[in-house]
């Protein structure tokens, strides 16, 4: 399975670490050691810590990957389900780790609660706009296979399709995705912004997805 991911420049160069353990680390005296106060031993602690934890490496918010695909087999002249590279268009984007709703009650003076059930509702993505106006075009495709012309709603199977958004790892982005979440979809509603002074500023697109089925793929 060819997974898409979208990398920036804006790549992280180093660790931020908390200030008070770098200058423990730093610390190379013992007036030092005293003033910080830690001995050798609690330094020593310290560094072991820091390296277990510095072990775990980090994801980077600018490595993630977005897939839009036709199970249904919708016919049409649908743009992002034949351009697969469309989908690194995609500047930002939702992944909702799942969310439920809870009632409440109380027993006498004190609070107390359940929870009901599992929701989710939307995710918008942020498209940069194509020459040709791939993503307003796909977006109205699949808007249009919603709603007929007498007034009357089609049923899901005709107009929806999933979404998958997950997390990979800069060094390791042919593995699977270790955080990554799928929703059967629809296209719920687009916009744009436009601006006398945006002489240089790209066009993006913000294009809400309803989830209509959002745990049929949960991992």
């Amino acid at each position: 399975m060819m997974m898409t991911y979208l990398m920036t420049y804006w790549m992280m160069t180093t660790m931020i670490i908390d200030n008070r353990v770098t200058e423990l680390l730093n610390a190379t005296n013992k007036a030092a050691k005293q003033a910080l106060g830690v001995d050798n031993a609690g330094l020593m602690q310290l560094k072991k810590i820091y390296g277990e934890t510095k072990a775990h490496d980090v994801l980077l918010q600018c490595m993630y990957m977005v897939k839009i695909e036709n199970i249904f087999n919708i016919k049409g002249d649908i743009p992002w389900f034949k351009d697969k590279t469309l989908t690194y268009l995609v500047t930002e984007a939702e992944l909702s780790f799942g969310s439920g709703e809870a009632e409440t009650f109380y027993a006498g003076a004190l609070p107390a609660g359940y929870m009901t059930q599992k929701t989710d509702s939307e995710m918008d993505m942020t498209f940069i706009e194509t020459l040709n106006g791939d993503i307003f075009k796909s977006y109205r495709a699949c808007h249009k296979l919603i709603f007929n012309a007498d007034g009357t709603v089609n049923e899901p199977q005709k107009y929806a399709f999933k979404v998958t958004i997950g997390l990979i790892h800069n060094k390791k982005n042919n593995h699977i995705a270790p955080v990554a979440r799928s929703w059967i979809v629809c296209a719920k509603s687009g916009r744009t912004e436009v601006s006398s002074a945006g002489r240089s500023e790209i066009i993006k697109e913000t294009i809400s997805f309803q989830k209509l089925r959002p745990m049929m793929f949960e991992r």
